[in-house]
């Protein structure tokens, strides 16, 4: 399946928990990213506590070495490799700023969104792990009403969605709509439009979303976000919030603002997907539409 498994800035070695199961994801010398089995299959240790060396990763517990293909290639203490000390590896690629379970060539969602590489956007990058299924977390990215009563950026007392429109196309649903944004901070009053903000949100299989909104005057923001399953009932969440590089809104300042404000963002939908319960999608209003799309798209 193809996941978003994290950001490429600041990876050394990390664990990555995908379905259950445990991985080291790790850059060796030469830059390259691989992803291997993280449980050692000489006494169990955790390669995720183990370091880097070269293009390998060395285990903590007795230095035993694995190439970027799982190989074993290097006992300490033995002058001959043992017999069935190889471990599993797994293709991954990077493009946009995020690491993907993809071989290469493979379609990806990054293709959707240039603004992820292009030089006249600012790009701001973050990943954290979430409590909630991922098929919550996805019903959350394809929810456009949920951001009036969720988030301090949408005006609760103006929840209104209009101007719907949902299509579906090859691998990806879009939904076009008007919903009222509000000020959160003195910072953001002069970005408001009075007659409501058009919203692009398109929902990529298996479980990536690209939401643009239009603000007033020439304002107007992306989050690239993608997710992958942790367990039944963690996922991870990396994204990207993009907008256009101006004088203003390029520095250190701003970007920091923009960068804690989508951690605080996602804190806010997870403390609701957190304790969600599952009812079936028989109760629906309008807007739901796209929601529901996005289910069919996947079972395609």
């Amino acid at each position: 399946m193809l996941y978003g498994i994290g950001v490429s800035k600041g990876l050394e070695m990390e664990s990555v928990r995908i379905s259950g199961k445990n991985h080291v994801l790790f850059r060796g010398t030469s830059g390259k990213v691989s992803m291997l089995d993280a449980k050692c299959p000489h006494r169990g240790a955790n390669l995720c506590n183990g370091r880097v060396k070269g293009d390998q990763v060395q285990c903590p517990y007795h230095g035993w070495e694995y190439d970027a293909k799982g190989k074993l290639v290097k006992v300490p203490s033995a002058y001959n490799i043992p017999i069935g000390g190889d471990i599993g590896s797994y293709p991954v690629i990077e493009d946009g700023g995020f690491i993907w379970t993809a071989k290469k060539n493979q379609p990806l969602p990054t293709r959707y969104c240039k603004e992820l590489t292009d030089p006249n956007w600012v790009q701001v990058y973050g990943s954290r792990e979430l409590k909630g299924n991922i098929y919550d977390w996805i019903l959350n990215a394809t929810d456009i009403s949920h951001i009036n009563y969720v988030h301090n950026f949408a005006d609760e007392n103006n929840g209104i969605v209009k101007n719907l429109k949902v299509e579906t196309i090859d691998d990806y649903v879009d939904c076009f709509a008007v919903v009222q944004p509000k000020a959160s901070s003195r910072f953001t009053e002069h970005m408001q439009p009075k007659n409501g903000a058009p919203v692009h949100s398109r929902f990529v299989s298996p479980a990536t979303s690209i939401i643009r909104i239009k603000l007033a005057s020439k304002y107007e923001f992306i989050t690239f976000s993608t997710l992958a399953p942790i367990d039944d009932t963690h996922t991870k969440m990396s994204w990207c919030m993009m907008y256009p590089k101006t004088p203003l809104m390029n520095n250190p300042l701003v970007n920091k603002r923009f960068h804690d404000k989508m951690y605080e963002t996602v804190a806010q939908d997870e403390a609701i997907i957190k304790e969600i319960e599952y009812v079936p999608l028989s109760v629906n209003a309008p807007c739901d539409r796209f929601q529901l799309e996005a289910l069919k798209l996947l079972e395609k």
